[in-house]
């Protein structure tokens, strides 16, 4: 799979997104017009995976988005946080999401070690802990988390984990300053957004 089809994706699901919201239409067309800088090798996969967050938002989810590809370029799967929609699922993180159609399409496989992965968000606990027992060998996200996230905070983990972190590399990605900061701001929106709908609908 060349990045063209990987964009091509991308702009097949910015089409299928409905939303009429300020921020969603925003941040639609900053992702329908974003020109690719080449001097940066994670461009296209992480153009996706904030595509795929804007996605999430659209169902009415969180804004993560993430991605799994081959070595050879494949994209083996895509995922957007589905905790709300279509039914609330406690675990419907974005790389969980992608995880599950992995696992599902390739029950063949046990050795991930010629996959990565690709966030729009740095992985969370729960996330990273599931990364790291799946064996992927990259790991790496467009935004920083420094309230949720676990990937800057890996040397806290109990000691089993960080023997079984040895072969893998979690990293930023190498993208541009634009994108890093509309994976940051589709999250941090939407979760304002739906916190206000909780907080509403819970009469506070």
């Amino acid at each position: 799979m060349t990045y063209q089809e990987l964009i091509n994706r991308g702009k097949d699901l910015l089409a299928s997104i409905t939303s009429q919201s300020t921020s969603t239409l925003k941040f639609r067309q900053q992702l329908e017009d974003y020109v690719f800088k080449e001097d940066f090798k994670d461009e296209v996969p992480a153009w996706l995976t904030c595509v795929s967050a804007l996605k999430g938002v659209d169902c009415g989810n969180f804004g993560v988005g993430s991605i799994i590809m081959d070595d050879h370029g494949n994209l083996a799967a895509l995922g957007y946080n589905q905790i709300f929609y279509p039914y609330f699922r406690s675990d419907g993180h974005a790389e969980m999401i992608a995880m599950e159609a992995f696992e599902k399409e390739n029950r063949d496989i046990i050795d991930m070690s010629n996959y990565s992965i690709y966030t729009s968000l740095e992985s969370c606990p729960m996330c990273m802990t599931r990364l790291i027992v799946s064996g992927i060998r990259n790991i790496i996200h467009v935004a920083d988390d420094d309230y949720g996230g676990m990937v800057h905070l890996a040397e806290k983990l109990p000691p089993v984990w960080l023997e079984l972190i040895v072969s893998q590399k979690f990293e930023p990605a190498q993208c541009s300053p634009e994108l890093k900061k509309a994976a940051a701001e589709i999250f941090s929106t939407t979760r304002e957004e739906r916190d206000a709908l909780l907080f509403k609908r819970r009469g506070a």
